[in-house]
């Protein structure tokens, strides 16, 4: 009996010894797994610190003013680059508000900059003016982004500044030296212009029909090359901010076929139409008016080399009025589409390379219209063609 019990004690501590064992194995693995999650801890550590330092050397050592600030406009971070900016250093201005760098009359600025970043968007190029320590306006470019927390959530925003001053004087002396050429020439032009049409009068008495067709023709030629320079005069007027609209009461009809009239002159192998437009009148500036057609209908004539139809067309629909250009040319893709109107853009492939232009009548066109309230919209097939489109109200 001594025997058995001897030998039970005995298994019972091996047991326990073996438990032991597993406990103190199953402890060790454990704990290695602690060593390894604390060092990989650690190495994340120190890759955010050295990254950290990274970004805030390279904030610091940027030659764009970059500014953090709350949602609520405070000023958080200041780099050396917006110091030599505004002229502000660090210590006096970081946690004053954004205000103090913005002009009064753009103040309305900051709200609307704001609804978007709180969507989560960025502003990219906004270009503004701000305010140096002096009291200096200068002209800057803005790139506006928001600060997001690890769960996505809007916490501040961040403003990237660049001084485009000198790039804005450069562009004020070369519309000042457009608009001086422009003016002098048109006042020859002009002159050129009112014999060109007494050839014309003179002309139709005459049986040789190739007279009248060359005196026409050089009538339509100086009225392109003066309503080029006209061009030229209003993006000159439109950069600088001083052109005015003088609205009259006027026909649309009567100012549709003075258009087609005059794009007549210029093209024989395309066939121009006006659908609708009678009974249409308007309320706007009708030499506004005439060159934004002028320009649309240039355009239709322009590429569709191959000729076609280019309609005129107005339809009338709630006390409004759909004016548009449809031609049958070559058509836009949409990412031309996209930059149609911007300033000096011109599309650029090998069917276009060989039609004239400098890329600022669609730019008019767009600027025009957003005086009157109203926007150009393009509607394109490549090789179908084109519809520009806009809405004006109806004089009632």
């Amino acid at each position: 009996m001594r025997n058995i019990s001897k030998s039970s004690e005995k298994s019972t501590e091996d047991e326990d010894a073996s438990a032991r064992m597993k406990a103190d194995e199953s402890s060790s693995i454990d704990l290695l797994n602690q060593l390894q999650e604390s060092e990989s801890k650690l190495r994340l550590a120190i890759d955010s610190t050295e990254q950290n330092t990274l970004f805030a050397a390279i904030i610091a050592s940027s030659n764009d003013a970059i500014v953090a600030k709350t949602l609520e406009g405070r000023i958080m971070t200041w780099n050396n680059a917006a110091q030599k900016l505004f002229g502000y250093m660090a210590e006096e201005i970081i946690g004053k508000s954004i205000m103090t760098i913005i002009p009064k009359d753009r103040t309305d600025e900051e709200l609307y900059i704001l609804s978007k970043l709180r969507n989560g968007e960025t502003v990219e190029h906004y270009e503004t003016n701000r305010l140096t320590k002096t009291g200096l306006q200068i002209d800057v470019s803005l790139t506006i982004s928001p600060i997001k927390d690890h769960s996505g959530r809007v916490i501040g925003i961040s403003k990237i500044a660049r001084d485009i001053t000198e790039k804005k004087q450069e562009e004020k002396r070369k519309n000042d030296f457009v608009a001086m050429v422009s003016h002098e020439l048109k006042t020859p032009l002009t002159s050129m212009l009112l014999y060109a049409q007494l050839l014309v009068r003179k002309s139709s008495t005459v049986e040789d029909t190739a007279f009248l067709n060359m005196s026409t023709k050089m009538e339509a030629y100086v009225k392109r090359m003066i309503s080029m320079i006209v061009d030229y005069l209003g993006l000159s007027r439109i950069e600088e901010g001083n052109i005015d609209l003088n609205r009259t009461h006027f026909d649309l009809r009567l100012l549709a076929e003075e258009v087609m009239e005059e794009a007549g002159l210029i093209s024989a192998k395309h066939q121009l139409q006006i659908v609708g437009c009678e009974g249409g009148q308007l309320y706007a500036d009708i030499e506004k008016m005439r060159q934004v057609l002028i320009n649309l209908v240039s355009n239709a004539v322009k590429y569709s080399p191959a000729g076609g139809v280019v309609t005129l067309g107005c339809e009338c629909m709630s006390g409004k009025v759909r004016i548009y250009v449809k031609d049958e040319g070559m058509g836009i893709t949409a990412v031309d589409q996209a930059k149609l109107f911007q300033r000096f853009y011109r599309v650029k492939d090998e069917q276009n390379k060989n039609i004239s232009g400098f890329g600022i009548g669609l730019y008019l066109v767009s600027e025009l219209l957003r005086l009157h309230g109203s926007e150009i919209v393009v509607d394109s097939v490549i090789g179908e063609g084109s519809t520009f489109y806009f809405y004006l109200d109806m004089d009632n």
